[in-house]
C-alpha cells in the first residue's frame, strides 16, 4: 500500500520483516487542504516575528506560491512512490516555510519528509543499495530519535556493507534500546534476532567440516562469547557452544551447554534432536554408555535420525 502524503503526523506501525522494515502509512489529506491551511497562516498577522522582516508583500506572495508548488510536487511524488523526489521537494518546502516564519507548518511538512525518507531508505534496502539506504536513514536521524525502525534499518544497511559490520551491530543495539524505551518490542525483537543471526552464522561457518581444528573451534566459541556482549544467547547459541565444546574434547561442558539449549528450546521434536545428539555423543565419550544410548533414542528424528540409529544399532545393541 502506498503512502498518501499529508501535513499531519503519520501513525506508524512497522510491518514485520526479517530483512527490512518498510515505511509507515500516513493519514490521508489532500494538497487542497494544505493550500487552504497555508492561506490561513499567511493571512494578516500570521507570519511570525522570526520571518525575514525585510521581505515585501510581493516577495512573501511569491514565496507562498513556491511553497504551495513544492509541497504539491512532493505530495505527488510521494503518492507515486518516488520517495527521493518527494524528500527533495519537502526539504525545499521546509526552507520556504522557514523564510516565511511558519513554525507550525514546518513541523507538519517534516512529518511528510520523514515518511519520504523512510520510503526511500526501505526501497534502497529492498534493492540491496545499502549505501543509498544508509544515507537516507542517517538523514532521518536529524528529524527523529525515538523511532527504533530508523536504527534497525540503518543497522541492516551497515551490516551488509564491507567493513561496517561492527557499526551495524551498534546500530541494531540502539534499535533494541530505543524500542524498549518507547514500547516497540516488535522492532527490539527483530534487532535482537538479527544480532544473534550474525554471530550464529560466524559460529556455524567456523565449525564446518567433519573435524574442525582447534583454531576453528576457538573462533566459534569467540563468536558466541561476543554475542553475549550485545544480546542474551538463545537455544541455537547453546547448541553451537555444545558442539564446539564436544569437538574440543570438553565433554561435560558440552553436555551442560546442550542441556541449557534444550531447556530454552521451544520447537519441534525433530529440531530438539540436535541437542540430544550432542549430549549422547558426549556421554558416550565419557564412558557413560547406558545413558548415551537412552539419549540417542531421543535423537532419532529429523536430520539426526540416521546418525542416532547408527549408534543404537552398532553401539547400543548390548545395553
Amino acid at each position: 500500500m502506498s503512502t498518501v502524503f499529508s501535513f499531519f503526523p503519520a501513525t506508524s506501525l512497522p510491518v514485520m520483516n526479517t530483512h527490512w522494515l518498510p515505511r509507515a502509512l500516513a493519514t490521508r489529506w489532500t494538497v487542497v487542504a494544505f493550500a487552504c491551511l497555508l492561506g490561513l497562516q499567511l493571512g494578516a498577522g500570521s507570519v511570525r516575528a522570526q520571518s525575514d522582516n525585510s521581505l515585501s508583500n510581493a516577495q512573501k506572495k511569491k514565496l507562498k506560491k513556491e511553497l504551495q508548488q513544492t509541497y504539491k510536487e512532493g505530495a505527488k511524488a510521494g503518492n507515486a512512490e518516488n520517495y527521493e523526489m518527494a524528500a527533495t521537494r519537502f526539504e525545499e518546502s521546509i526552507e520556504l516555510a522557514q523564510k516565511l516564519g511558519l513554525d507550525d507548518l514546518i513541523g507538519k511538512i517534516e512529518n511528510n519528509l520523514i515518511e519520504s525518507l523512510k520510503g526511500a531508505g526501505s526501497a534502497a534496502l529492498k534493492q540491496e543499495n545499502y549505501t543509498g539506504a544508509l544515507s537516507h536513514f542517517k538523514t532521518l536521524q536529524e528529524y527523529t530519535d525515538a523511532d527504533p525502525t530508523v536504527q534497525y534499518n540503518q543497522g541492516l544497511a551497515l551490516i551488509n556493507m564491507e567493513d561496517s559490520t561492527e557499526a551495524g551491530l551498534q546500530s541494531l543495539r540502539q534499535a533494541i534500546e530505543v524500542g524498549n524505551e518507547v514500547g516497540n518490542t516488535r522492532v527490539a525483537g527483530l534487532a535482537t534476532e538479527r544480532i544473534r543471526d550474525e554471530f550464529l552464522a560466524r559460529a556455524s561457518k567456523a565449525l564446518q567440516g567433519d573435524s574442525p581444528s582447534q583454531a576453528q573451534i576457538d573462533k566459534a566459541l569467540s563468536a558466541l562469547d561476543q554475542m553475549t556482549e550485545y544480546v542474551e544467547p538463545n537455544a541455537n547459541a547453546m547448541f553451537y557452544r555444545g558442539t564446539a565444546l564436544y569437538e574440543s574434547g570438553q565433554y561435560q561442558q558440552a553436555i551442560q551447554a546442550a542441556r541449557q539449549g534444550l531447556d530454552m528450546h521451544q520447537g519441534s521434536r525433530s529440531d530438539a534432536a540436535k541437542f540430544h545428539f550432542v549430549i549422547a555423543e558426549s556421554q558416550m565419550e565419557t564412558g557413560n554408555k547406558a545413558s548415551a544410548c537412552e539419549t540417542f533414542a531421543n535423537a532419532t528424528y529429523g536430520d539426526y535420525e540416521a546418525r542416532a540409529n547408527h549408534y543404537l544399532e552398532n553401539e547400543c545393541d548390548d545395553v
